[in-house]
C-alpha cells in the first residue's frame, strides 16, 4: 500500500512553487526518468533527430503559456536539472506518435468512460498528480512521474478529458496561436467547466497535430468526442448512448487507417455494443473490455501503459498505478476524490 501511495502527489500553490516542490521531491530521479524515457520513446533511435530535438526544445518551451513555463522552470530548479533537459522531455512528444482506445457509455443514467493509453516505456507510467494552482480549477492528471502535461485528467468541476492520437493532414495557421494537444488538454482542465468551454478553447487556438478528445461533463452526464485536425474539428454526439474511438477519424473519410486502429475500433464497437448495461454493472465489467486481447496492446512495439475507468458524475475513478499491460495486469486502484 505504501508503494501505491508514493505514486500519488498532491500539490498546491502558484505554478513556480508547485514546480519547485515537485522537483525537490523527485531530485536526481527526474534526470534518470527523463533519460530513460527519451531513450525508449521512439520505436528506433534513428526515428528521433537528437540534434533537432536539442536545438528546438527550449524555443518550444518558451512558446508555451506562461503558466506552464513557470512550473517547468520551477521543476528544473527544484530537481537541479537543466531547463534544457526538461524542455527536451516535453518536446520529444512532437517527434513520435502513439495509439490509444477509449469509449464512453451511459450506465444507470451516468456517463462512464474507459480508456487505454498505448505508449512505449511502460515502466515510466502509472502516476497521479493532484494540482491546485492558484486562480485555476484544481485537477487530477494521470501519466508519468513529474509530468506537467497529461493525456488523461479530470477537474474539480467533474469535467473529464482524455486524448488519443489522430493523424492530421493540415498544418496550423501562422496567424493563429497553436499548441500541442497535450498542452491544450491541461489548459482546458484548468480553465473549463463545461464541454462548451472546451469547444470555445478549440475555436480560439490551433493544434500542432491531430488529436481526438473524449469529454464527459459529470455535472450533467453530457459527453462528446472531438476529432481535431490542426485547424478544424468535428464534434461527434453519442450513438445509442455510447461513443467509441481509436486513432482514425469517423467524421471524415481518412486518407489511410492503420490496421491496428481499425481492428481495435471494430472490437470495441462489438464489446460495448453488445452490452445493454442491465443489472448491476461494476468497474470490473468495463475493465474486462479494456483488457480484451483485441483491444489492449501487447505486441512489444506499443503496449498499454496505463488504463482508467471513471464515472465523473459520481466521483468514481479507477486507475492503474503501475503494472503492464495495464488493463489486464496493472495495479488497479480506486483514486479517492480529493475535494
Amino acid at each position: 500500500m505504501g508503494e501505491i501511495k508514493k505514486r500519488i502527489c498532491h500539490l498546491k500553490g502558484n505554478p513556480r512553487e508547485i514546480g519547485i516542490v515537485r522537483g525537490r521531491l523527485l531530485g536526481e530521479s527526474l534526470e534518470e526518468n527523463i533519460s530513460h524515457y527519451i531513450e525508449g520513446r521512439p520505436q528506433h533511435q534513428e526515428d528521433l533527430d537528437q540534434v533537432q530535438l536539442q536545438s528546438e526544445a527550449l524555443p518550444f518551451l518558451h512558446r508555451l503559456p506562461l503558466r506552464f513555463q513557470e512550473e517547468l522552470e520551477g521543476l528544473a530548479e527544484g530537481a537541479g536539472v537543466p531547463l534544457q533537459r526538461i524542455a527536451e522531455w516535453i518536446a520529444v512528444e512532437q517527434c513520435v506518435h502513439d495509439s490509444c482506445s477509449g469509449f464512453i457509455s451511459v450506465i444507470g443514467g451516468h456517463a462512464w468512460v474507459g480508456r487505454n493509453n498505448d505508449f512505449r516505456v511502460p515502466d515510466a507510467w502509472g502516476y497521479v498528480t493532484i494540482r491546485e494552482v492558484n486562480n485555476r480549477i484544481p485537477t487530477i492528471s494521470f501519466g508519468m512521474e513529474g509530468d506537467v502535461f497529461t493525456g488523461t485528467g479530470i477537474n474539480q468541476e467533474h469535467l473529464w478529458i482524455h486524448s488519443q492520437f489522430l493523424p492530421a493532414y493540415d498544418s496550423p495557421r501562422f496567424s493563429k496561436a497553436h499548441l500541442p494537444g497535450y498542452v491544450i488538454l491541461m489548459e482546458a482542465l484548468e480553465t473549463c467547466s463545461t464541454i462548451r468551454d472546451v469547444e470555445n478553447l478549440l475555436e480560439s487556438i490551433d493544434r500542432d497535430g491531430g488529436v481526438i478528445l473524449f469529454i464527459v461533463d459529470g455535472k450533467t452526464n453530457e459527453f462528446a468526442l472531438f476529432e481535431c485536425s490542426c485547424r478544424n474539428y468535428s464534434r461527434l454526439e453519442p450513438v445509442r448512448g455510447s461513443l467509441i474511438g481509436t486513432n482514425h477519424s469517423r467524421s471524415t473519410k481518412p486518407a489511410d487507417i492503420s490496421e491496428s486502429s481499425a481492428q481495435r475500433l471494430d472490437r470495441l464497437t462489438e464489446l460495448v455494443g453488445r452490452n445493454d448495461w442491465e443489472g448491476i454493472i461494476t468497474p470490473g465489467d468495463l475493465i474486462t473490455i479494456l483488457a480484451d486481447d483485441r483491444v489492449e496492446q501487447r505486441d512489444g512495439n506499443y503496449i498499454t501503459v496505463e488504463s482508467a475507468v471513471a464515472c465523473p458524475g459520481e466521483k468514481f475513478i479507477w486507475y492503474t498505478l503501475g503494472g503492464y499491460p495495464a488493463a489486464s495486469r496493472g495495479n488497479w486502484s480506486r483514486i479517492e476524490w480529493p475535494w
